[in-house]
C-alpha cells in the first residue's frame, strides 16, 4: 500500500503498514512494510535520482534507488531502500576522538572519489542535465544549467539584493574566480544528512547534488547550521582541498545575497 502523497501524521501511523519517519513542509519520507522508503512532496525533485545513480555507480555509500515517478496529485516521489543508522548530529557528541577521525576520513574518501568522476558535458547543473539548485537561508533558488563558471557566477551565484551599494557590488565581483574545475558535488554536507551505523556512514538527501565548481561543497559546508562547534573545525580533515580565498569572499557575498 502506497501512502498518500502528503504522508500521514506520525501519531496516526501505529498499526498501519507505513510510518512517516521524516516530515517537513513539501517533503515526507515514509517507511513501508517492505523496508523501502518513499520520499514524496512538492519539493521533491527528479534531479535527485540521477545523482543517486551516479554515486552508486562509483561505489559511494548512498541509498539504493528503486523507483521514481509522480503520484496522482502531480507530486514527485522517489522510492529507495531503508538505511538503518542514526543521524551524525545526534551521535557526534558521544563519539571518541578516534571515532570522529574515522567519520572525517570516510567523508574525505567520498569527496575524493566524487571529485575524480569526469563530467560528460562540462555543464554546471544537475546530474540529469537540468537546473542548479541552491538552498539559502529561507528558500531554494534554481537556474541554468550553465555552460561555464563565469556564466554561473554572473547569472546565479552573484545574486545580490537590489539595495547592495555599487562599491560593494563591484569590490565583491572582482574577487570571484571563474577557472575552477567542475566536479560532482553533494551541495548539502550537513551532519543531519549523514547516517552512521557501526561506525560506517551513508550520505542521504542528494536533491541539491550535481556538477558545480570545485569549491562549492566547501562553501556550503560552512553555511549549514550545526549545533556542534567542533564540526566545522574539522573541515581540513574532511575536504581534500580547502579554499580560503573563496570562503572569505563567500562570507561577504552571503551578507548581500538574496536569502
Amino acid at each position: 500500500m502506497n501512502p498518500p502523497p502528503g504522508g500521514a501524521k506520525p501519531e496516526t501511523d501505529v498499526g498501519r503498514d507505513y510510518v512517516v519517519i521524516h516530515q517537513i513542509s513539501g517533503c515526507n519520507v515514509t517507511l513501508l512494510a517492505d523496508s523501502t522508503v518513499i520520499k514524496a512532496g512538492r519539493w521533491v525533485t527528479l534531479d535527485e535520482p540521477p545523482a543517486l545513480a551516479l554515486a552508486a555507480k562509483h561505489g559511494l555509500p548512498v541509498p539504493r534507488l528503486y523507483d521514481v515517478g509522480q503520484v496522482p496529485s502531480g507530486e514527485n516521489y522517489i522510492r529507495m531502500n531503508f538505511i538503518e543508522g542514526e543521524k551524525l548530529d545526534v551521535v557526534w557528541p558521544g563519539m571518541t576522538a578516534e571515532e570522529k577521525d574515522s567519520i572525517c576520513r570516510q567523508l574525505r574518501e567520498v569527496l575524493t572519489t566524487m571529485r575524480s568522476i569526469p563530467s560528460e558535458n562540462g555543464l554546471i547543473g544537475s546530474c540529469s542535465g537540468g537546473n542548479v539548485r541552491d538552498t539559502r537561508q529561507y528558500t531554494q533558488y534554481t537556474g541554468g544549467p550553465y555552460k561555464d563558471e563565469a556564466t554561473f557566477n554572473s547569472e546565479f551565484y552573484f545574486d545580490l539584493v537590489k539595495t547592495t551599494p555599487v562599491p560593494i557590488r563591484t569590490a565583491l565581483f572582482q574577487q570571484i574566480r571563474s577557472d575552477h574545475r567542475i566536479v560532482f558535488s553533494h551541495g548539502d554536507l550537513a551532519q543531519h544528512n549523514i547516517l552512521v551505523k557501526d561506525g560506517r556512514i551513508t550520505l542521504v538527501d542528494w536533491d541539491t547534488a550535481g556538477w558545480y565548481p570545485e569549491h562549492w561543497d566547501y562553501l556550503k559546508f560552512f553555511e549549514r547550521s550545526c549545533k556542534h562547534e567542533d564540526w566545522k573545525n574539522r573541515a581540513k580533515d574532511i575536504f581534500p582541498q580547502i579554499y580560503d580565498n573563496e570562503l572569505a569572499y563567500h562570507q561577504a557575498i552571503i551578507r548581500w545575497q538574496r536569502p
